[in-house]
């Protein structure tokens, strides 16, 4: 059976360290699955910034994107049973996918989007055996957070959502409301984690623990 992970979550919520801390759990290492695709948010939604900033971008990109990486998921799931392997053959030659954002952040990111632009995306996911994991997290962390990144183009980055830090939490909480509104009309599987008292490795670990991939003893990360 395939089995997937989306990551969800608002900036600042811990996705990326999350996913670094995924890939190196030894549970990944002793999946039966030989094959695990692994997509960043810059192939699940980033590659869609340049016309954002053109102002050109419209919903049926967003669907043209994720109806392609669901389609390629599926197809091989498709192809992998008309091989007609033995069942005791197709563990090994199934697929797991871990993906940083998806469906849900291209509805609450972008107000041009709509859960009826993705509910079918989201229906196709089910049988792929996907788990939806969004990550949450509290206001006073969240501003710690965004603001603990000094590079210039990131706080100009932040400015188009408030003129005050509590205004662009603000601005990101609310984001976050909607992120588990969405998640609620889901048919996926959810894992809500709440990330500001957490790190990286325990998140990880909560997850691991929840989906049942095989157990790992001792396990610890300094993530």
């Amino acid at each position: 059976m395939y089995q997937g992970i989306i990551l969800e979550g608002i900036s600042g919520s811990g996705k990326t360290e999350v996913l670094q801390a995924l890939l190196q759990h030894p549970s990944l290492a002793t999946l039966s699955a030989a094959s695990r695709l692994i997509l960043t948010e810059h192939h699940t939604q980033r590659v869609l910034e340049l016309q954002e900033q053109q102002g050109t971008l419209q919903p049926e990109d967003h669907i043209a994107l994720l109806e392609g990486l669901t389609a390629f998921i599926e197809g091989c799931a498709t192809r992998t049973l008309d091989r007609g392997w033995h069942e005791h053959q197709l563990a090994s030659h199934d697929l797991f996918f871990l993906l940083e954002r998806f469906h849900l952040t291209h509805v609450f990111r972008f107000p041009h989007m709509q859960w009826e632009h993705v509910k079918e995306i989201d229906r196709r996911l089910k049988p792929l055996g996907t788990t939806l994991c969004l990550l949450t997290v509290d206001a006073e962390t969240l501003e710690k957070r965004l603001f603990s990144r000094q590079d210039t183009c990131w706080l100009q980055y932040l400015k188009q959502y408030g003129d005050t830090p509590a205004a662009i939490v603000d601005s990101f909480m609310k984001r976050q409301a909607e992120a588990r509104r969405l998640s609620q009309s889901s048919c996926l599987p959810v894992l809500e984690i709440n990330t500001s008292e957490a790190t990286a490795s325990t998140v990880s670990q909560q997850i691991i623990s929840t989906l049942c991939f095989p157990a790992v003893e001792k396990y610890s990360n300094g993530v």
